[in-house]
């Protein structure tokens, strides 16, 4: 005999979420199911659940006395037309409602416009007939408006009447251009609604659930907890981060502050709020057996004749100096019912798009270390593919201030902070907003940082260190006895000020010395001196002469760059630049 079955249907959407984990492509939902069930065997339904979700990673836990006996995921083919006319029809009419409403403001701001016309022609009207001269006599009374008292108490009543009453219809004005502006707005929300509804029952025309055989040993409230992966979700890291110089005591602490967030982006067609969120960069995996490793063998590359002829009637097909590739070949190509359901669409819409995201996890995350960042307030992320940033942790630094400069490029100092990164977390590749002092500064971008490495923040540039690249000098002379080389000499002086009240600055200066690229051009820097245990500057592997240089408060100090290039005399030197190479 088969055992009686009580059925008890709820809707996806309606189920609390408890947690989402969020990874690189996709999110693992749990959702809490409360219902009322009879001593025995129940079969809880879920209906409507997302078209994107991974039906092999379903997982459902039974709380107390509560037995699991079976979960299925079930896809079922509906009426697209019935149900299609029926949800549309609702937002039609919605609209309908919303165009007429948008119309009755329109015509009261028509009526308001045309009283305020009339109102101003009146008072245009009457500003007119006004006549002081002291001639008024000879003007006739009709054409003047005589200021004698009678008047003036006219005029002043009809003047605060024009002043109430145009003020008040102006204010009605605005409330209704207003009005009209949210109106319009919310008709192209519902319009938009109405588009992806027609567009998604275009597409997708199953209706999925899961049904979940539990046996309850006492009938009453039962909890049920539902877990599942979804499709068409990411996140990224982004930051914000705080610089603060004190600017007034040299001893005072600077500091950083880093705000870390989480970007989370889902159109997995179900809203998470009010859920418990963390991110992963882990890849999740939905299978629980161990995978099979099969025999890998190595083997000359044999090419049978006809696959040779087959590829070399695609060649001759293509165009002249095209690129091979799968889908040219065929092997790329694929038949169109293959993907009649939505989620094998995403997922190949997702795996296609993948290789270009820039902040991809899979690609720019390999080399780190798992990594889980819990969210400590609940959050509510809606399925509406817009950006919903989260906070991840707000981490505080003691960073070094250094100042650099390329005068011969920029006459300005720049502000670096050299931080450390002693916290606990990574901080993954991500853009971030600079700050400094309360004021923005510039968007730049992290490369993944651990904890205990160093990384170098721009600050922008110190209006308070003063850089003055003077005209350069140039001499030319011809030198030599038997063979005559030609000798120029080019002098330069740069000029640096620290304004600062109270603190040191401590400068970075790059001047690019020539560097020959031939055995005939011979280049000699005379200034500053680069003799071994002088530690005036240095010349580095760029051939860029490079200072460091600390200002006291107030001080001024000149660099002077003095080098010569002699070179054959029948010959013309010429400067470029060479580019750097990865």
């Amino acid at each position: 005999m088969t055992e009686s079955c009580s059925t008890k249907y709820v809707e996806a959407r309606d189920l609390q979420t408890k947690t989402v984990i969020v990874y690189a492509d996709r999110a693992e939902v749990k959702r809490i199911v409360k219902l009322e069930l009879d001593q025995g065997r129940n079969n809880v339904i879920v209906q409507n659940v997302s078209s994107v979700i991974e039906h092999q990673s379903i997982k459902v836990d039974g709380r107390g006395t509560t037995v699991i006996q079976d979960v299925q995921y079930m896809e079922q083919y509906v009426d697209v037309v019935e149900k299609r006319d029926d949800e549309v029809s609702k937002l039609e009419e919605e609209k309908t409602q919303l165009e007429s409403k948008k119309a009755d403001a329109e015509d009261a701001i028509h009526v308001l416009k045309k009283r305020l016309e009339i109102l101003d022609g009146v008072a245009c009207q009457i500003g007119q007939n006004v006549n002081i001269s002291h001639e008024q006599k000879q003007v006739p009374a009709n054409q003047a408006f005589l200021l004698c008292n009678e008047a003036m108490q006219n005029l002043t009543t009809f003047l605060d009447y024009y002043g109430k009453t145009a003020s008040d219809l102006k204010q009605e004005l605005r409330n209704c251009e207003k009005q009209v502006r949210e109106l319009k707005d919310r008709i192209d929300c519902v319009e938009r609604n109405i588009d992806q509804l027609r567009c998604r029952f275009e597409y997708d025309n199953h209706k999925r659930s899961i049904s979940i055989i539990v046996d309850v040993a006492e009938a009453g409230l039962t909890e049920l907890s539902l877990s599942y992966q979804v499709y068409c979700v990411s996140w990224k890291p982004t930051y914000d981060i705080r610089a603060s110089t004190s600017g007034i005591d040299s001893s005072a602490a600077n500091k950083i502050k880093v705000l870390y967030y989480g970007l989370i982006e889902q159109k997995s067609d179900e809203d998470w709020r009010d859920a418990e969120l963390v991110l992963s960069t882990a890849t999740p995996c939905v299978a629980g057996t161990v995978p099979t490793l099969p025999t890998l063998n190595a083997a000359f590359q044999r090419q049978a004749p006809s696959v040779v002829r087959l590829r070399n009637a695609s060649a001759a097909r293509r165009k002249p100096n095209s690129n091979g590739s799968e889908e040219d070949m065929g092997f790329g190509s694929f038949d169109y019912n293959e993907f009649t359901d939505a989620a094998a669409l995403q997922r190949m819409t997702i795996a296609y798009t993948a290789s270009d995201h820039e902040h991809s996890l899979g690609q720019n995350y390999e080399h780190l270390p798992c990594t889980c960042f819990s969210i400590e307030a609940p959050a509510t992320i809606l399925s509406d593919g817009l950006s919903h940033k989260v906070q991840i942790a707000s981490l505080e630094f003691d960073p070094v201030f250094t100042h650099e400069t390329v005068p011969s490029k920029t006459a300005s100092a720049f502000l670096t902070a050299v931080v450390v990164n002693n916290s606990a977390l990574p901080l993954l590749p991500g853009s971030a907003s600079v700050y400094l002092n309360n004021s923005f500064i510039s968007t730049t971008s992290l490369k993944s940082i651990l904890p205990g490495e160093e990384f170098k923040c721009p600050l922008g540039i110190d209006p308070s260190v003063k850089v003055e690249y003077k005209p350069c000098v140039r001499s030319n002379e011809q030198v030599g006895f038997m063979t005559k080389s030609s000798l120029c000499t080019h002098e330069q002086v740069v000029s640096l000020r620290n304004a600062k009240a109270l603190q040191n600055a401590v400068l970075t200066v790059r001047e690019p010395i020539p560097k020959a690229v031939d055995e005939k051009i011979k280049i000699c820097v005379l200034s500053p001196d680069l003799r071994p245990g002088r530690m005036d500057a240095r010349l580095n592997k760029d051939q860029h002469l490079e200072w460091v240089v600390t200002l006291a408060p107030g001080e001024q100090r000149d660099l002077h760059i003095k080098y010569t290039v002699e070179y054959p005399i029948h010959e013309t030197i010429t400067y470029f630049n060479q580019s750097k190479t990865c």
